[in-house]
């Protein structure tokens, strides 16, 4: 794998979570969190061994207000955390 093509699947990585996190609403508190640099590090780490981008792609086209990442996700569960606080955050104001 040539470095352009190395720097190319980093970029198009990193667009789809920011894609994903924009799409489900948990970009600006998961900037937010305790030690948030090491959390989208390795946030980032999982996408980056993602087998599926094409899919995460097809989803981000197509999915207008989900209620959750979609099951393949490896960020999954650290995106449904994240929600889950923000309802909580929610629901005690």
């Amino acid at each position: 794998m040539s470095v352009l093509n190395i720097f190319s699947r980093l970029t198009n990585r990193a667009d789809l979570m920011d894609d994903m996190m924009d799409k489900l609403g948990v970009s600006d508190e998961m900037h937010q969190m305790p030690d948030h640099a090491g959390v989208l590090r390795r946030a980032a780490n999982r996408c980056l061994t993602c087998e599926k981008p094409d899919s995460c792609q097809q989803w981000l086209n197509t999915e207008i207000n989900p209620d959750e990442a979609p099951y393949f996700c490896k960020n999954h569960d650290l995106f449904e955390r994240v929600l889950d606080k923000m309802e909580q955050d929610t629901a005690n104001t």
